[in-house]
């Protein structure tokens, strides 16, 4: 699959439109199930009726951990304000009863955050051992609570 440019790059991975689809190349550095982790949320979402793209395949491109989804054409909400500012509260209300949305879902498919947070940790080979058990503890003595939304709420103690 030929990728060519990303049409965004942000701390995880690089998003390109390939084929008139998404596809969702991970960086290197992050946990060899990073990209089905990831879908497996994306798949619960779209199962709950949310407006995200369907996740149409979990592979490997040139090595990388990739996701390939169908692609949506529009515009962001905030490219969107930006046009029209006189429509920023219109735009704001929508963003706002989408979060909402997103919120009223009690999860019971998806990884815990606390899981998440411990798995990505000890992956990290750039992190000494004693650096990994601080984190790890540190983490173990934060409490968790599962919230109405799509997520986990961590609290320090």
């Amino acid at each position: 699959m030929i990728l060519g440019n990303p049409i965004a790059i942000g701390n995880t991975a690089k998003i390109y439109l390939s084929e008139n689809k998404i596809v969702k190349v991970f960086n290197d550095f992050l946990p060899d199930t990073e990209s089905i982790n990831e879908a497996n949320k994306q798949q619960y979402a779209y199962s709950c009726g949310l407006p995200v793209p369907k996740v149409l395949d979990v592979t490997k491109i040139n090595g990388e951990q990739a996701i390939i989804m169908e692609y949506i054409k529009g515009e962001t909400l905030g490219d969107l304000m930006f046009k029209d500012k006189e429509q920023t509260e219109y735009y704001l209300d929508i963003s706002v009863h989408m979060q909402l949305e997103i919120h009223s879902i009690i999860p019971d498919r998806i990884e815990p955050m606390s899981d998440k947070l411990f798995r990505q940790i000890e992956s990290v080979n750039e992190l000494d051992k004693r650096k990994k058990n601080d984190l790890l503890k540190k983490l173990e003595s934060m409490t968790y609570e599962n919230s109405s939304a799509m997520g986990t709420f961590i609290y320090l103690i």
